[in-house]
């Protein structure tokens, strides 16, 4: 593995941990904001309302889930982004300096 080839490993590996990061602040906000409106009802008389601990947990399974898959997807594109790279580096068939057809 060339030198390039390990500074964009670390770059696709620090772009996805970001998108973890953010997909997870995402889901957990919204997660909190669904319990305040269940508890704003539930003082209101409108809802039964719910439970902080099991409901603040299914959000953080539910986040840890998506920003998991998502940093998965970012980090598998710059895997086959850096393929695509050595493959056209390396001249094999498939990469951008394959001869041209007559």
């Amino acid at each position: 593995m060339t030198r390039i080839e390990k500074r964009l490993l670390i770059l696709w590996f620090a772009l996805a941990f970001v998108v973890w990061n953010g997909v997870y602040d995402m889901r957990m906000h919204d997660t909190v904001r669904g319990y305040l409106v269940e508890t704003a009802l539930a003082q209101s008389g409108l809802s039964r309302g719910v439970e902080l601990r099991p409901y603040l947990h299914r959000g953080r399974v539910d986040a840890i889930a998506f920003s998991t898959v998502w940093s998965l997807g970012v980090f598998l594109a710059g895997v086959a982004t850096m393929h695509t790279y050595r493959s056209s580096r390396d001249g094999r068939p498939g990469g951008s300096r394959t001869a041209p057809r007559n």
